[in-house]
């Protein structure tokens, strides 16, 4: 049985499942498991299960369906991708934000977009807009949407909100959770929420050591390969101290990194140790959210750094 992009998959020889994310060649594939660690193996070493043994796969794209939910937590608009068999994915959009929304959707391909549809939702309502095919993920145009949210009375007119993803099998795979308006598990993004760029321009011309103190670190020198954001270590190596720890961590970690994509360094290691995950999430959701300059991300060396390291590689 062919195994591709996306497909959950159980190990023959140990008690673990995980998401196909990479195709390695050589019947080799990459395999991530929960800790988001993503472990090369051989295609004969794992078998394919279904996410949902009910479903089945569709060779038509269903037509566009809407629905109702009461109305929850978070507010926003939302993309979600439900699983419907070993390869389909089905794309719903919801508003949860304002009385009426207008989204209109494109493709973009090699700089040119292309409309696929648009469509009015009402509060709390959810609608069927198409479908993906996992086993075709490298193949995945650019996701383009418009939205305009429409209120009744308003203080001020509305102001269209853009937004552009460009999904890559290992960083979609981390989407997956509990998605309140279908009330199941899929990978749900929220599309409304604004993703800060960096101003490479201003990066490359930026005083790193504003907001360092005088006896610490110069955060604009090349920093080190690897740098440890635990609050002692930070301390014992001149980084300075805080009482908020984790926004501290942070700093260090957004400047160093913003420093080593100056020097032009192709990665950097952070350990950010296990413990709740915390600082780990932080971190990957800032480096997710950063494609201008970090080129893609992984545990680091889990024999040299146990599963509390990320590697980070940077355009």
């Amino acid at each position: 049985m062919a195994i591709n992009l996306g497909d959950k998959v159980r190990f023959l020889n140990e008690n673990m499942e995980g998401i196909v994310t990479s195709i390695k060649g050589n019947n080799t594939i990459g395999v991530t498991i929960e800790s988001d660690f993503e472990i090369p193996v051989l295609t004969s070493e794992v078998v394919k299960i279904k996410f949902n043994e009910q479903a089945g796969n569709k060779e038509e794209v269903a037509p566009a369906k809407s629905f109702k939910v009461q109305n929850t937590n978070p507010l926003g608009v939302f993309l979600a991708f439900e699983r419907v068999g070993d390869t389909d994915l089905d794309l719903y959009l919801h508003n949860n934000f304002s009385e009426e929304v207008i989204v209109v959707y494109y493709h973009k391909e090699q700089g040119v977009f292309h409309l696929q549809k648009q469509y009015k939702l009402e509060r709390e309502e959810s609608l069927l807009i198409g479908r993906a095919k996992l086993n075709q993920f490298d193949q995945w145009p650019s996701y383009y949407f418009v939205i305009l949210p429409l209120e009744s009375v308003s203080v001020m007119p509305a102001k269209s909100i853009q937004m552009e993803y460009n999904f890559q099998a290992k960083t979609f795979h981390n989407y997956w959770k509990h998605c309140f308006f279908l009330n199941k598990q899929a990978y749900v993004f929220r599309l409304d929420e604004s993703i800060e760029k960096l101003n490479l321009t201003a990066l490359k011309a930026r005083d790193f050591t504003a907001k360092v103190e005088a006896n610490s670190v110069d955060l604009k020198a090349k920093p080190n390969s690897i740098i440890d954001l635990h609050y002692d270590a930070l301390q014992r190596n001149g980084f300075g101290s805080a009482s908020d720890i984790t926004s501290f961590q942070m700093e260090v970690f957004t400047q160093t990194l913003e420093s080593a994509y100056v020097h032009k360094m192709k990665e950097i290691v952070y350990i950010h140790g296990v413990g709740n995950s915390y600082l780990k999430n932080k971190i990957r959701t800032y480096l997710s959210k950063h494609p201008e300059i970090v080129a893609g991300f992984e545990d680091a060396d889990i024999l040299k750094f146990g599963s509390g390291a990320t590697l980070v590689s940077i355009k």
